[in-house]
């Protein structure tokens, strides 16, 4: 009796670290139009069993703009121009960072991987944010959920 008392205390705890860490919004569908004033970037975050419960912040120009947790995709409308792209893994774990250029009405496409299977480490040492086509982009968005972005005061 003690043991399934056991068993089901950390399947619970388990089910809800899982289902703490994922995305919030919908599955992707299809990009809109980007506007003739702005410009957009979409980061984005493949399934992996490494981290599964853990989310990633995002900061675009050193401002938080959202978080990043298993399988998902961050939307974010930016203006036009030079910006940093950083995901942060936590205390221990260097950030990713990038820099793009981005015109009027233009979007791309940015995925953070970092290893996994027998080369993953809590340190995430040899993680990436690399620029990805929007052919590539696209098949791998089938698979995600959105990630909403924060909603800040301006």
């Amino acid at each position: 009796m003690i043991k399934k008392n056991i068993l089901f205390t950390l399947a619970l705890i388990m089910g809800f670290t899982v289902t703490g860490c994922t995305a919030p919004g919908a599955k992707f569908t299809a990009l809109q139009n980007v506007g003739k004033s702005n410009s957009e970037v979409i980061i984005y975050r493949k399934k992996a069993l490494f981290a599964i419960a853990q989310s990633m912040p995002v900061l675009i120009d050193g401002n938080k703009s959202g978080e990043l947790y298993n399988a998902s995709f961050l939307q974010l409308t930016v203006t036009p121009g030079d910006h940093s792209i950083t995901v942060t893994t936590g205390m221990f774990g260097k950030p990713a960072e990038a820099a793009v250029k981005l015109a009027a009405g233009e979007r791309k496409f940015m995925q953070f991987d970092f290893p996994t299977g027998v080369m993953a480490n809590p340190y995430f040492i040899g993680i990436t944010l690399t620029e990805r086509s929007e052919t590539d982009a696209l098949a791998d968005l089938k698979e995600l959920s959105s990630a909403n972005p924060l909603v800040t005061s301006k």
